[in-house]
């Protein structure tokens, strides 16, 4: 919105002004872009940078020819990454420090010793569980499914099965978890993810998102109602939006992203095993909260994922291919720090961002149109709040009352930090005071829970007082009704009684 882009554009300018002022570092000092954050009002505003863009790695720097539309990354249990090279129909396997190849896939042998390649692939997933790879040979419609040195192990074509009924079968990602089930995102399908045992046998499908209740939806539920066959068979369906995207945890909670999701509902999903997605509970939307006015290009940019993945520390982490940013959220789903945009200098992407990646400190994102994959590393403040965030998720709320603080230091618009120190106060009995920073939070979850430690304190602070006053306030009540029903007995008789008490008589 026009009225959101000139806040944040002010928001930026008086940041920057003040930490001129101040002698304070530039909020965005690290990068060549505006960093920003969403504050306790919702609005976004300037931020000190979490991550910082330290390079930009090519097919030719790695010495293994340009990359041609990378569409996948995945980094296995001994930090080597595996990079999805679609349109070379191939995938590249590099070092830790992201400096050389390390190998190549390409060429495979089947188990009858026949020779077979990729065609456009788009997914991968190497299972340490396992030990095998599982690569989504999209323009060839099959899973393969591989060793190490290319060794064909299971090659997973169309189901011949009655509760498969699309007519296409292209994989384009997939994950497996540690019994070796296999789910896939395939492409038109909006079923939720296709799900086979590790024997390769379709089971059925996993964590479909809901159809979401527009005013068209709704109206079309009420005309189906009353419609006759042919008027069905007419209108428009309305179906749910497919998965783009998805990630397995230790625990074997699979986390989707849905590209096309308008409203958010199912923009990013944790499924547990029954298919129930936990963050429903949550009130939280992944992404931009509004969408985003380019004065450039006259358009509205409304968040699209196409990529999550689960750190080693439980962060999740989402790529928007709308605005070229990386969303980093801890494990309860609150926001820490945005990275990345669309722009042609360091940290900026094209319009075709297609995969992230995450290794200790850093996070590495794939830019499918540039064929290059840039790295960012935690800054100093990223660090700090890191250190907070992993506390507070433990549980050690006074542990993190100073990295908090610091937060504030540096970033005094950084919601979360305010949440930190209330939680902190709270656990320390200073109910007062943390129903303060849960105000300055915003945060009614927070400052209600705050609130009845301190409704409860002062009750049992004041007991003796609060029983003595309700017995004065009771025997007051007492002796007002004795009195006022004397009164009324006493009062002379108005001359309606009177004629009324004669016709009784």
């Amino acid at each position: 919105m026009q009225n959101q882009a000139k806040h944040l554009a002010a928001a930026c300018l008086s940041g920057l002004i003040l930490s001129v002022l101040l002698g304070t570092q530039a909020v965005s000092a690290a990068e060549h872009y505006h960093v920003y954050n969403y504050d306790r009002w919702s609005e976004a505003t300037p931020s000190q940078a979490g991550y910082e863009a330290t390079r930009t790695v090519s097919g030719l720097d790695l010495g293994c020819g340009a990359f041609n539309t990378p569409s996948d990354l995945f980094r296995d249990w001994q930090d080597r990454f595996y990079i999805v090279d679609t349109g070379n129909n191939r995938v590249v396997i590099t070092d830790s420090a992201f400096t050389k190849a390390d190998g190549i896939l390409e060429n495979f042998t089947t188990p009858e010793g026949g020779k077979t390649t990729l065609k456009s692939p788009e997914g991968i997933y190497v299972s340490e569980d396992t030990g095998l790879v599982y690569i989504a040979d999209t323009g060839n419609s099959r899973l393969l499914v591989c060793d190490e040195s290319g060794n064909v192990q299971m090659e997973l074509t169309r189901p011949d099965s009655s509760l498969y009924e699309n007519e296409t079968f292209k994989p384009q990602k997939v994950v497996v978890d540690k019994a070796g089930n296999i789910y896939m995102v395939l492409n038109n399908i909006t079923n939720g993810a296709a799900m086979f045992n590790s024997d390769g046998e379709f089971l059925g499908y996993f964590g479909a998102n809901a159809v979401e209740a527009t005013a068209e939806v709704v109206a079309n539920y009420f005309w189906n109602l009353i419609a006759t066959d042919e008027m069905r068979a007419n209108s428009s369906r309305n179906v749910a939006a497919g998965i783009t995207n998805f990630d397995i945890d230790d625990e074997g909670f699979i986390y989707t992203v849905t590209q096309s999701s308008a409203s958010g509902s199912d923009r990013v999903k944790k499924v547990n095993p029954a298919g129930y997605n936990l963050y429903s509970q949550f009130d939280v939307t992944f992404g931009d909260l509004e969408s985003l006015y380019d004065s450039n290009t006259n358009q509205n940019h409304t968040t699209q994922m196409v990529d999550i993945d689960m750190d080693d520390i439980g962060r999740l982490n989402c790529l928007d291919l709308e605005t070229g940013r990386v969303f980093q959220y801890d494990e309860d789903g609150n926001l820490l720090f945005i990275m990345g945009t669309i722009a042609d200098q360091t940290g900026g992407f094209s319009i075709k961002v297609s995969a992230l990646e995450t290794m200790g400190e850093n996070i590495y994102v794939a830019d499918s149109m540039e064929g290059t994959v840039t790295i960012f590393t935690e800054t100093e403040f990223g660090g700090i709040v890191h250190e907070a965030v992993s506390l507070y998720n433990d549980g050690y709320y006074a542990e993190a009352l100073e990295p908090w603080r610091e937060v504030l230091k540096r970033d005094g618009n950084y919601r979360m930090a305010y949440i930190g120190i209330s939680s902190a106060l709270y656990n320390e009995g200073d109910y007062e005071n943390s129903m303060k920073y849960a105000k300055l939070a915003e945060s009614p979850r927070q400052y209600n829970k705050a609130f009845e430690g301190y409704r409860s304190e002062w009750l049992n602070r004041n007991f003796t007082w609060v029983i003595l006053a309700a017995a004065v306030v009771i025997a007051m009540m007492i002796v007002l009704y004795v009195w006022n029903k004397k009164k009324k007995k006493n009062q002379p008789k108005n001359l309606i009684e009177m004629l009324h008490e004669g016709e009784e008589e």
